[in-house]
Protein backbone atom coordinates (compact mmCIF):
# COMPACT_ATOMS: atom_id res chain seq x y z
CA UNK A 1 0.00 0.00 0.00
CA UNK A 2 1.28 3.21 -1.19
CA UNK A 3 0.52 6.49 0.58
CA UNK A 4 0.48 9.93 -1.36
CA UNK A 5 2.15 12.13 0.27
CA UNK A 6 1.75 15.33 -1.91
CA UNK A 7 -2.20 15.04 -1.00
CA UNK A 8 -0.97 14.85 2.72
CA UNK A 9 1.02 17.99 2.19
CA UNK A 10 -1.09 19.84 0.51
CA UNK A 11 -3.81 18.68 3.33
CA UNK A 12 -2.16 19.59 6.26
CA UNK A 13 -0.68 23.00 4.49
CA UNK A 14 -4.52 23.85 3.79
CA UNK A 15 -5.33 22.83 8.10
CA UNK A 16 -2.86 24.88 9.14
CA UNK A 17 -3.28 27.87 7.10
CA UNK A 18 -7.29 27.76 8.60
CA UNK A 19 -5.95 27.55 11.67
CA UNK A 20 -3.40 30.39 11.36
CA UNK A 21 -5.81 32.46 10.25
CA UNK A 22 -8.30 31.08 13.11
CA UNK A 23 -10.80 30.42 10.65
CA UNK A 24 -12.36 26.67 11.29
CA UNK A 25 -14.60 24.68 9.44
CA UNK A 26 -18.05 25.26 11.43
CA UNK A 27 -17.15 29.63 11.00
CA UNK A 28 -17.05 28.77 7.28
CA UNK A 29 -20.24 27.12 6.90
CA UNK A 30 -21.80 29.78 9.60
CA UNK A 31 -20.95 32.79 7.69
CA UNK A 32 -22.67 30.89 4.61
CA UNK A 33 -25.66 30.27 6.37
CA UNK A 34 -25.90 34.07 7.61
CA UNK A 35 -25.20 35.54 4.26
CA UNK A 36 -27.88 33.08 2.94
CA UNK A 37 -30.31 33.81 5.63
CA UNK A 38 -29.46 37.18 5.31
CA UNK A 39 -30.24 37.46 1.82
CA UNK A 40 -33.52 35.36 2.04
CA UNK A 41 -34.43 37.99 4.53
CA UNK A 42 -33.91 41.10 2.52
CA UNK A 43 -35.78 38.85 -0.29
CA UNK A 44 -38.83 38.69 2.12
CA UNK A 45 -38.86 42.11 3.63
CA UNK A 46 -38.85 43.45 -0.11
CA UNK A 47 -41.64 40.91 -1.41
CA UNK A 48 -43.41 42.47 1.85
CA UNK A 49 -42.75 45.80 0.92
CA UNK A 50 -44.16 45.34 -2.71
CA UNK A 51 -47.41 43.39 -1.56
CA UNK A 52 -47.97 46.25 1.26
CA UNK A 53 -47.69 48.82 -2.10
CA UNK A 54 -49.96 47.01 -3.72
CA UNK A 55 -48.12 45.15 -6.38
CA UNK A 56 -47.81 41.93 -7.34
CA UNK A 57 -44.84 39.53 -5.94
CA UNK A 58 -43.70 38.10 -9.17
CA UNK A 59 -41.73 41.45 -9.87
CA UNK A 60 -39.65 41.13 -6.66
CA UNK A 61 -37.18 39.21 -8.99
CA UNK A 62 -37.19 41.73 -11.95
CA UNK A 63 -35.37 44.07 -13.56
CA UNK A 64 -37.12 47.94 -13.56
CA UNK A 65 -37.93 47.71 -16.74
CA UNK A 66 -38.56 44.05 -16.92
CA UNK A 67 -41.60 44.86 -13.93
CA UNK A 68 -42.81 47.76 -15.95
CA UNK A 69 -43.19 45.42 -19.39
CA UNK A 70 -44.94 42.73 -16.97
CA UNK A 71 -46.99 45.30 -15.15
CA UNK A 72 -47.90 46.69 -18.52
CA UNK A 73 -48.72 43.25 -20.20
CA UNK A 74 -50.86 42.49 -16.94
CA UNK A 75 -53.22 45.72 -17.92
CA UNK A 76 -53.31 44.76 -21.05
CA UNK A 77 -54.92 41.32 -20.20
CA UNK A 78 -57.13 43.17 -17.98
CA UNK A 79 -58.49 45.43 -20.81
CA UNK A 80 -58.75 42.68 -23.65
CA UNK A 81 -61.06 40.75 -20.95
CA UNK A 82 -62.85 43.99 -20.00
CA UNK A 83 -63.54 44.60 -23.89
CA UNK A 84 -64.97 41.19 -23.98
CA UNK A 85 -67.18 41.42 -21.23
CA UNK A 86 -67.72 45.08 -19.35
CA UNK A 87 -68.47 43.03 -15.49
CA UNK A 88 -67.79 45.33 -12.35
CA UNK A 89 -65.21 42.17 -11.73
CA UNK A 90 -63.75 42.91 -14.97
CA UNK A 91 -63.50 47.04 -14.49
CA UNK A 92 -62.24 46.44 -10.77
CA UNK A 93 -59.52 44.30 -12.06
CA UNK A 94 -58.64 46.48 -15.11
CA UNK A 95 -58.66 49.92 -12.41
CA UNK A 96 -56.28 48.10 -10.25
CA UNK A 97 -53.64 46.69 -12.77
CA UNK A 98 -53.74 50.32 -14.57
CA UNK A 99 -53.11 52.08 -11.31
CA UNK A 100 -50.18 49.19 -10.25
CA UNK A 101 -48.51 50.02 -13.58
CA UNK A 102 -48.80 53.85 -13.21
CA UNK A 103 -47.74 53.87 -9.76
CA UNK A 104 -44.94 51.73 -10.39
CA UNK A 105 -43.80 54.32 -12.79
CA UNK A 106 -44.60 56.93 -11.09
CA UNK A 107 -41.86 55.13 -8.22
CA UNK A 108 -39.10 54.30 -10.42
CA UNK A 109 -39.09 56.67 -13.32
CA UNK A 110 -39.42 60.24 -11.89
CA UNK A 111 -37.40 61.69 -9.45
CA UNK A 112 -39.19 64.44 -7.63
CA UNK A 113 -36.96 67.36 -5.83
CA UNK A 114 -38.34 70.17 -3.43
CA UNK A 115 -36.92 73.11 -2.98
CA UNK A 116 -38.03 76.00 -0.67
CA UNK A 117 -38.36 79.40 -1.53
CA UNK A 118 -37.39 82.46 0.33
CA UNK A 119 -39.47 85.34 0.44
CA UNK A 120 -42.95 86.14 1.18
CA UNK A 121 -46.34 86.69 -1.49
CA UNK A 122 -48.77 90.01 -1.19
CA UNK A 123 -50.91 88.54 1.27
CA UNK A 124 -47.31 87.80 3.85
CA UNK A 125 -47.82 83.75 3.38
CA UNK A 126 -44.51 82.34 2.52
CA UNK A 127 -44.05 81.25 -1.52
CA UNK A 128 -44.93 77.79 -2.36
CA UNK A 129 -41.69 75.43 -2.49
CA UNK A 130 -40.48 74.91 -6.36
CA UNK A 131 -41.22 71.61 -7.49
CA UNK A 132 -39.16 69.88 -10.36
CA UNK A 133 -39.98 66.46 -11.79
CA UNK A 134 -37.07 64.88 -13.30
CA UNK A 135 -37.50 61.86 -15.56
CA UNK A 136 -34.94 58.99 -15.03
CA UNK A 137 -35.70 56.83 -17.52
CA UNK A 138 -37.29 57.83 -21.05
CA UNK A 139 -37.71 54.52 -22.29
CA UNK A 140 -40.57 53.93 -19.53
CA UNK A 141 -42.09 57.27 -19.79
CA UNK A 142 -42.53 56.68 -23.65
CA UNK A 143 -43.96 53.38 -22.86
CA UNK A 144 -46.39 54.59 -20.58
CA UNK A 145 -47.25 57.27 -23.22
CA UNK A 146 -47.64 54.70 -25.24
CA UNK A 147 -49.59 52.36 -23.36
CA UNK A 148 -51.98 55.20 -22.71
CA UNK A 149 -52.66 55.94 -26.17
CA UNK A 150 -53.27 52.24 -26.94
CA UNK A 151 -55.48 51.88 -24.27
CA UNK A 152 -57.41 55.49 -24.87
CA UNK A 153 -60.93 53.82 -25.84
CA UNK A 154 -60.75 51.64 -22.48
CA UNK A 155 -60.11 54.62 -20.16
CA UNK A 156 -62.80 56.41 -21.98
CA UNK A 157 -65.16 53.69 -21.44
CA UNK A 158 -63.78 53.43 -17.74
CA UNK A 159 -64.45 57.14 -17.45
CA UNK A 160 -68.49 56.81 -18.54
CA UNK A 161 -69.26 53.61 -16.59
CA UNK A 162 -67.78 56.03 -13.48
CA UNK A 163 -70.05 59.28 -14.81
CA UNK A 164 -72.70 56.66 -15.26
CA UNK A 165 -72.70 54.84 -11.61
CA UNK A 166 -71.96 58.14 -9.86
CA UNK A 167 -75.83 59.41 -11.42
CA UNK A 168 -76.91 56.16 -10.26
CA UNK A 169 -75.80 56.87 -6.54
CA UNK A 170 -77.09 60.48 -6.88
CA UNK A 171 -80.61 58.97 -8.06
CA UNK A 172 -80.60 56.40 -4.63
CA UNK A 173 -79.42 58.98 -2.81
CA UNK A 174 -82.20 61.47 -3.82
Amino acid sequence: MQIDSTGLFFSAANSAAMTGAGINKDQKTSKIKKKTFASALEKSTYQNQLIQEGFPVEIAEMEVEEAAVFLRDEAEKAADALRESQMPDKFADFRKKVSQFMRYLEKNNFEVKVKARKGFNSKGQPLPPRVQVKIINKDLDEMAAYFISSQKDTLKMLAKLNEISGLLVDLLAS
